[in-house]
This record gives C-alpha cells, structure tokens and sequence, in this order.
C-alpha cells in the first residue's frame, strides 16, 4: 500500500509540472506575439508619412560665379493627406563651394517660390495626397571652386495639427561641382 500512495503522488506532481511549462510556453508566445503587434506598429508610425527621390540630376556642373538649376522628383507615400509647410534643401562638405539660390516647388501647374528659410510664402497652401509627385527645382550659385554633395532635403508638413520633419536623404549620390 505504501508502494501505491508514491505512485499517485509522483503521477500528481508529474502533471502539475506539466501543466506549469504549457502555462509558461503559453505566456511566452503571448509576450513575443504582443511585442511583435507592437513593433510592426512603431515601425508603421515611423514610415507613415515617407517621401522618397523619384529622380534627379546626378552630377550638377555650376559655373564659379554662375547660375545652374536641377530638378529632383519627389514622391508622397504616405497614408493620409498634408500640408507642405517648409523645405530645407541639405548641402554636406565642410566647405560650402555653392549657394542655394532658390528653391520652387512645382505640381500640377502650381510653381511656388519658398522663402530663403525654406518655408512656404504666407497665405499659400501645398497639400499632397498619397502618391503625388512634385517638382523641387533648385537653383545652386558657385561661389569657389570644388564641390559639395546634395545630401538631401528636411521635409516639415502638417497632418491636421501636429507638425513633423522627415528627412528625405540621399547619401551622396548627387554631387553639385564648381568649375
């Protein structure tokens, strides 16, 4: 008889502890499911309201002391209308052998001069739906001989009262050269 109680015990505890790693499994699956719902939606928010380069001149020959203008394609993917309210064109070097002279963005048959900060002329709006594609046409002046690099533009726009930046990089592909 002493034989049997053990037995039962051992088939009692054994079960327990089979159910406490099927409850530790489960809790495991859920935690990693929970944290995965969770990063796809961090990861969406950060993408949600991309620009991306279409096209553009590659390499932008500016005489010293002269005008040359270029044209970079730009394309809205985001998921949600907005407001264009600033863009900032980008230079990288340590030297600056070139001056943004002015920039106009071009839709449709809308051409608008930005102010020399970059942001919009008062009273003008420049919504974009998802999928649009404008014009930024960029007039360098060369100021010294060498070269600088077109690293890309600073995007500020409106989602219906909350303000963001998006930096639309180009990682110097497009070069701009004084001779």
């Amino acid at each position: 008889m002493g034989y049997q109680s053990k037995e039962r015990k051992s088939l009692k505890s054994g079960s327990r502890t089979g159910e406490r790693r099927m409850l530790w499994i489960l809790w495991v699956v859920l935690g990693v499911l929970i944290i995965s719902v969770v990063a796809f939606f961090v990861w969406r928010s950060q993408n949600q309201h991309a620009f991306i380069l279409e096209q553009g001149q590659k390499d932008l020959l500016v005489l010293i002391r002269e005008d040359a203008q270029s044209d970079y394609q730009v394309k809205y993917e985001g998921t949600e209308p907005v407001d264009l309210k600033s863009l900032h064109v980008m230079l990288a070097g340590q030297i600056l052998h070139v001056d943004v002279k002015q920039v106009m963005l071009v839709f449709g048959d809308q051409e608008i001069v930005l102010e020399p900060n970059g942001s919009m002329p008062a009273g003008t709006n420049f919504n974009l739906k998802p999928g649009d594609i404008f014009n930024v046409r960029v007039i360098f002046l060369g100021q010294s001989l060498g070269g600088n690099y077109l690293y890309g533009f600073r995007i500020v726009y409106d989602t219906g009262g909350n303000e963001q930046t998006y930096e639309l990089v180009m990682n110097f592909d497009y070069s701009v050269v004084v001779r």
